[in-house]
């Protein structure tokens, strides 16, 4: 008979009692392992895109937050002052930019197949694969050698061990993402199915207990008991207004609700188990972290609201001149009535104003806010009611006093386009609705770049093909003057060809089509499929520089997009590859 180191014998495998504490804690910590490995290999992939980062100043810019220039009235120059650069892109690349190009296209070729995204999912395969690798992980360490039936503690564990990769995922400052140069809404959908995998896992803990104390005719008046209870009463609703109609219709129960959840969670699972502790401190420094940031990136400006229409709010914020690039995102509060403790995420419209090509641009960040729920309405309610109210005393031409002049309070930024369109030789971007906030300040930054700096980054881009899906004439006029300016700048560059098309569903005030250069209209709803297919016709003939292309909008133009890619990128791989940037506007 086999003994222990003290000499004790050790009854047989077969005799021996389980002993939940010491055999289900290791599958917990091999859990964590898993999923910490897995982010220190995505980490890893995303290794030249954090380093570029880093030597451009960008991450540490991130992290500062935004900030304003004192010298700025120095620096700045005039759009129409300031001159145009029209350096002509290098026509002979070089050997090793010939290699890049080549190994970029065929790589591209082999990933974007994981674009493609099934119906009604809004996942796309790459997500799917995650979520079925993590699922299956998860499950496999809750069964593997475990005697559930008798002893359901080890899925209890597994519940534990997932709290700090929710938490993790769950941050505005999302460390993970940030390290992959990723916003933190890309990983979001990660966050909300590992949620459902503790939800899975404690359905399993708690059930099979409370069978088997249905069983044997236990009561519960335990306060182990009583507790466990309690935490999976929450753990309930927690899921349950996490769903997506709850989010969109309901989204501040949702919130709040979130909130008070998690803090009730933890107290109650504390007293349930002293084995949650190690697994809760962590996730409390992930949100920690989180919470320190966004206090040192808090800022306070002066922001001017213009109603462009009854649909449409304009907010113009002063004083932001470093610290964030075009395509970002900043969450606003808007400090008027009860809506100060509401905050929204709004894309930044414009670029920095030593690239942008917008007249008015001068140190401000551009943002829209479209009207759909009571926080935008109400916005666009305050700064209609103060225009009506000063028609009479504002002359026509006195454009400084339009608008309502508020505080508000930015935390960012967030978010932004996860590669450089400049190096690409064809760019392709699409906006549908309120999409246009983030396509027309990618824009912006893309042909300031190559008109006022003089593709002084290196910049391949030849052509770039504009498009936006809105429902009527009006909704141009919610940015005219902003797509005007950089539509007049690009016409006047011989290297870069930009050309805009307006697809309107309804036709409604025709008269509100504003004179832009190289642009026209159509009549009907627009096929992303088409529209990407004819411009990679138009780009094999000469095309070797690649085709990037970036779409934002609601996420049936967002699903369209990717499969469109998915299916194109075999064909386009000797034309340098193809890459895609979307951004989903839903909840």
């Amino acid at each position: 008979m086999a003994v222990d180191e003290n000499g004790i014998p050790i009854p047989p495998e077969e005799l021996q009692i389980y002993n939940s504490s010491l055999q289900d804690p290791p599958y917990a910590k091999k859990f964590a392992f898993v999923w910490v490995a897995a982010a220190a290999f995505c980490v890893l992939l995303a290794s030249p895109r954090l380093w570029r980062s880093l030597r451009s100043g960008r991450f540490f810019a991130a992290v500062r937050g935004i900030g304003e220039d004192f010298e700025r009235d120095s620096k700045y120059e005039s759009v129409l002052a300031s001159g145009n650069n029209y350096s002509p892109p290098s026509s002979s690349p070089t050997t090793k930019q010939r290699i890049t190009t080549i190994v970029r296209g065929w790589c591209s070729a082999l990933i974007t197949w994981s674009l493609y995204s099934p119906p009604l999912l809004r996942l796309d395969v790459g997500h799917i694969l995650l979520i079925i690798g993590y699922l299956v992980t998860l499950i496999i360490c809750v069964l593997r050698e475990a005697e559930l039936i008798t002893n359901a503690n080890r899925a209890g564990y597994l519940t534990l061990a997932q709290i700090p990769f929710v938490f993790l995922l769950a941050t505005k400052n999302n460390v993970l993402a940030t390290l992959m140069g990723r916003g933190y809404e890309k990983l979001n959908f990660l966050h909300r199915w590992a949620g459902r995998g503790i939800f899975l896992s404690t359905t399993i803990h708690g059930s099979l207990w409370i069978k088997s104390h249905l069983k044997m005719g236990v009561g519960f008046k335990d306060s182990k008991e009583m507790t466990g209870l309690a935490s999976y009463a929450v753990l309930c609703v927690m899921v349950l207004l996490s769903l997506r109609p709850a989010r969109r219709f309901v989204y501040q129960v949702f919130f709040i609700s979130h909130v008070l959840g998690f803090v009730s969670f933890f107290v109650v699972m504390c007293y349930h188990t002293p084995y949650a502790s190690p697994w809760i401190f962590p996730a409390l420094s992930f949100y920690g972290l989180d919470v320190f940031l966004r206090f040192l990136r808090y800022r306070f400006k002066p922001a001017t609201l213009v109603a462009v229409d009854r649909t449409f709010t304009q907010i113009v914020i002063d004083r932001c001149d470093i610290g964030w690039v075009a395509g970002q995102h900043v969450r606003l509060r808007v400090l008027f009535g009860t809506r100060v403790f509401e905050s929204h995420p709004l894309s930044i419209c414009n670029a920095p104003a030593s690239i942008s090509n917008i007249t008015t641009s001068r140190g401000q960040i551009l943002l829209g806010a479209r009207v759909v729920g009571d926080w935008t309405k109400a916005l666009n309610d305050m700064a209609s009611r103060i225009d009506e109210e000063s028609d009479a005393e504002r002359c026509c031409d006195d454009e400084k006093n339009k608008g309502k002049e508020v505080m508000v309070m930015i935390d960012g930024p967030y978010g932004g386009i996860s590669f450089d369109l400049g190096t690409y030789e064809h760019v392709l971007l699409v906006a549908g609705g309120a999409g246009i906030t983030f396509t027309l300040g990618v824009l912006d930054d893309l042909v300031g770049r190559i008109v006022r700096l003089g593709r002084a980054g290196g910049e391949k881009t030849t052509k770039i093909e504009f498009a936006w899906c809105i429902k009527s004439f009006g909704c141009i006029q919610w940015f005219a003057s902003q797509i005007e300016d950089v539509a007049n700048a690009a016409a006047k560059c011989p290297s870069l060809e930009l050309h805009m098309k307006f697809f309107v569903t309804c036709l409604c005030d025709p008269e509100a089509l504003p004179d832009i250069p190289n642009s026209e209209v159509t009549m009907v709803k627009p096929s992303i499929t088409k529209l990407l297919d004819q411009f990679v016709h138009d780009a094999s003939p000469s095309g070797k520089g690649g085709i990037g292309v970036a779409t934002s909008g609601p996420p049936s133009l967002v699903d369209e997009a990717r499969n469109s890619v998915a299916k194109l990128s075999p064909r386009v791989a000797h034309l340098g590859g193809i890459a895609l940037h979307t951004e989903v506007f839903c909840l």
